[in-house]
């Protein structure tokens, strides 16, 4: 007996988890690949800025060679020589300048990931608790039609009723096994989006009730969307962009480096120091500033269109808080249900009346659902947008 209790006690433990509330799963939330795509980015632009620390556009280059020297009326000597190359990058403004856009953009960048990575699991929360409040609705459908089919066909061997009306129940079985399939089909797809984003079971495990979506005040929505983490980051983009690009613009067309030698020649030694200019190749210098122009126009272009939707998507959010009416949930489904199964069982209700009220019940519970789903995901879209950059 003991050994049974011992192999039982985690499927007890297992059966009596709670649900996993949202606070649960951002716990176990994943490293976005929008975040890493930030990291990678600003990443970069250390590396390019870091290749140009102090006068120089890349680090030194060192050459040492060494070689015998034959002399019939002497002995064999070596000869050696270290050669030393400093490519110098002689735009220190421009250097600072992207440095400066580098520690602007370096926390706005990474802020607004991480707000946007949040307001991506909220959604996929959100999309997982609806299609498994949704499934277990069908569930409830379908037993509830079953027990119907069996009332129908009691009644038609009674001779209380005609064949098409137990015929109306059987098809309307074969429709909601069909609507049970499809949400079994929505949850799993919806749980997989959750747990691409959330180190959660592989299989779907309750969820916990969201609660009463939090309504946010309208007054100075729109003055703290301007100063949003989210908006910041666009304009902190578009600098480093341009920064970045102007760098990348003196690198190439730096010419200048610095040379060093010395050299031990026999019982000789001899030092030089100099400078060396690279020429360019005819056009070379126009080709340059044309193509750091137009990258710089596209730069520019698609970081507009990035805010033009990011101010859609406010917009969008503002239209809805205004109009939309509060969420309300939906009490009547249960008692509403039982009364029509119980008017049916009577025979005070024919299926073919009592089908289509039901339906109608059903509709709404899911509506409510849906609606609370939506208060929440605009509750949480109003936060995410209007977040500031945290210091």
């Amino acid at each position: 007996m003991r050994p049974f209790l011992l192999g039982a006690m985690p499927c007890l433990l297992l059966a009596q988890a709670p649900p996993l509330s949202f606070d649960d799963i951002l716990q176990r939330a994943r490293t976005s690949p929008g975040q890493f795509r930030v990291e990678a980015l600003l990443a970069e632009r250390h590396r390019a800025l870091s290749g140009t620390q102090g006068f120089l556009r890349e680090g030194p280059s060192l050459g040492y060679s060494a070689g015998p020297r034959t002399n019939p009326a002497a002995p064999t000597t070596t000869d050696q020589s270290v050669d030393l190359d400093l490519p110098l990058f002689l735009s220190p403004a421009t250097r600072h300048r992207l440095e400066e856009a580098l520690g602007q953009a370096h926390p706005a960048l990474r802020e607004a990931a991480k707000i946007e990575t949040g307001f991506r699991l909220r959604q996929a929360y959100l999309d997982a608790w609806l299609a498994e409040r949704l499934l277990q609705l069908r569930e409830a459908d379908l037993t509830t039609v079953q027990a119907w089919l069996k009332a129908a066909q009691a009644r038609l061997e009674a001779g209380a009723e005609p064949g098409f009306q137990a015929s109306l129940v059987e098809g309307e079985v074969l429709r909601t096994q069909a609507d049970l399939d499809e949400s079994r089909r929505q949850r799993l797809n919806a749980w997989a989006g959750l747990r691409a984003m959330a180190d959660v079971p592989r299989s779907p495990v309750p969820l916990a009730d969201p609660g009463d979506a939090q309504i946010l005040p309208a007054d100075g929505l729109q003055a703290r969307f301007e100063a949003g983490a989210l908006r910041q980051a666009i304009q902190s983009r578009l600098n480093l962009e341009q920064q970045a690009l102007r760098h990348q613009e003196a690198l190439a067309g730096s010419r200048w480096s610095l040379r060093g030698s010395y050299a031990k020649e026999g019982e000789e030694r001899i030092g030089k120091i100099g400078l060396a200019y690279r020429f360019s190749r005819p056009g070379e210098g126009r080709a340059i500033h044309r193509e750091t122009e137009a990258t710089l126009q596209a730069a520019k272009r698609e970081l507009e269109i990035v805010l033009l939707e990011l101010d859609a998507r406010f917009q969008s959010a503002w239209t809805r808080l205004q109009t939309a009416p509060p969420p309300t949930r939906f009490k009547g489904f249960d008692r509403s249900l039982m009364a029509v199964s119980l008017r049916l069982s009577e025979g005070k209700e024919r299926p073919s009346e009592a089908l289509p009220i039901r339906r109608q019940l059903l509709e709404a519970q899911a509506a409510s659902y849906r609606r609370l789903q939506a208060a929440h995901l605009l509750s949480a879209e109003l936060q995410a947008l209007t977040s500031e950059v945290n210091p």
